[in-house]
């Protein structure tokens, strides 16, 4: 039987909000439109490309150690306990690896759950009966953005980085208020890093900080704990929600913070209550990838050289968005000719043009630049080059 295409809708386009103004839905913000299209390399292409793109920023994906783990749980029992924890489908791997997690970032608990956006729904979830209004730097991920709809609680939203809208919004409101001000640690699309500590001076002894810390776990702070490490922060008003998918090369995520918080996740959160618990496999990977970054110090802080070796070497231009202290860059062509001569120098050069389309980023597109512990000096070098050369420095 044919089955027939669904009908194109007309996209709604969203007005620049005010600091008051409901976030935007998935629908309205940037996401892959008709056009352009992405650009196409030309002439000859490197037999063997470098990748750019994605995460995996400590090179940990196809790490000897972590598979081992992961086989060795596949092998030795049930590939998954086919219920949700909070009936019966909890499991002592689950639990070691919510131990491993809490301790490696010197916090009280955590709760593992399937994904890193699922985490970031827990936290909204558990708290929203605790919270009177979430409070959203409006460059936080869409799993924030979908957390704090699905909290039902009211919604304001703040300028990026801009701790002075932050103290404006909450200074007006009332005095019985219960914040949940929530950013990411790392911004994922563009790179650089929120001002934690700034955000958590404003959030008053009520209320919490909830940091989504998906791209600063593995990449920041000088032992890769995270953007809390950065800015030495802990404090029991401090909630992070992480996936072990960027920086650990593994799947799942978790929810990490003070242990009543962290009751109310396990006892109120519908993400964590009605999902089926992760393949054991996962849980094993997790505590083996966790073990794997509090032993291997060296790699954290060759990220980060890389990071800052790239960043010094990249021209001063208005296309490129680069912070020193995050692995991640984001080039916004000028126009579509830009573009192409981009991508042709990346490929003659040896990489794989990272080319992509993602909510929150240009509508059009863009190139994100992830770098990666296994990149070496050299090839941080000619891929600085290449994009000079593509920016026609």
């Amino acid at each position: 039987m044919k089955i027939p295409k669904p009908q194109r809708t007309a996209r709604r386009r969203s007005k620049v909000a005010g600091l008051r103004s409901p976030l935007p839905t998935l629908r309205d913000r940037p996401g892959r439109p008709e056009q352009p299209a992405q650009p196409q390399a030309s002439g000859t292409e490197q037999s063997e490309q470098i990748v750019i793109s994605g995460c995996d920023y400590l090179g940990l994906s196809d790490d000897a150690v972590i598979r081992e783990a992961w086989l060795k749980a596949s092998a030795n029992g049930p590939l998954q306990t086919g219920a949700s924890r909070a009936t019966t489908g909890d499991h002592p791997l689950y639990r070691r690896a919510e131990k491993t997690i809490a301790d490696f970032l010197n916090e009280p608990a955590a709760v593992l759950t399937a994904t890193g956006y699922l985490a970031s729904l827990a936290v909204a979830q558990g708290l929203r009966d605790q919270a009177t209004h979430v409070v959203v730097d409006a460059s936080a991920h869409n799993c924030v953005q979908d957390g704090a709809r699905l909290s039902g609680l009211p919604i304001l939203s703040f300028a990026s980085g801009d701790v002075r809208a932050l103290r404006s919004v909450l200074s007006n409101l009332p005095p019985s208020a219960r914040p949940l001000v929530a950013t990411d640690g790392v911004y994922g699309i563009r790179g650089g890093m929120a001002p934690l500590k700034d955000y958590l001076e404003a959030v008053p002894a009520s209320g919490w900080l909830w940091v989504d810390d998906a791209h600063g776990l593995g990449s920041v702070g000088p032992t890769g704990r995270g953007s809390p490490e950065f800015f030495s922060l802990r404090d029991s008003r401090l909630i992070r929600s992480v996936t072990f998918s960027k920086a650990l090369g593994v799947a799942g995520g978790a929810v990490i913070g003070d242990a009543s918080l962290m009751e109310h996740v396990r006892t109120r959160a519908g993400a964590y209550l009605g999902s089926s618990a992760p393949p054991l496999a996962i849980a094993a990977a997790i505590t083996a990838a966790v073990v794997r970054v509090h032993r291997l110090p060296g790699r954290v802080r060759r990220l980060q050289e890389l990071a800052r070796r790239f960043s010094n070497a990249l021209p001063s231009r208005p296309e490129i968005l680069n912070d020193s202290r995050t692995p991640v860059t984001a080039i916004h062509p000028l126009d579509a000719a830009q573009a192409q001569r981009l991508t042709e120098a990346l490929t003659q050069a040896g990489f794989v043009p990272p080319w992509i389309r993602y909510p929150g980023g240009p509508g059009n597109g863009f190139f994100r630049i992830a770098l990666k512990a296994t990149h070496s000096r050299s090839q941080m070098d000619r891929l600085s080059r290449a994009i000079r050369v593509g920016l026609n420095e």
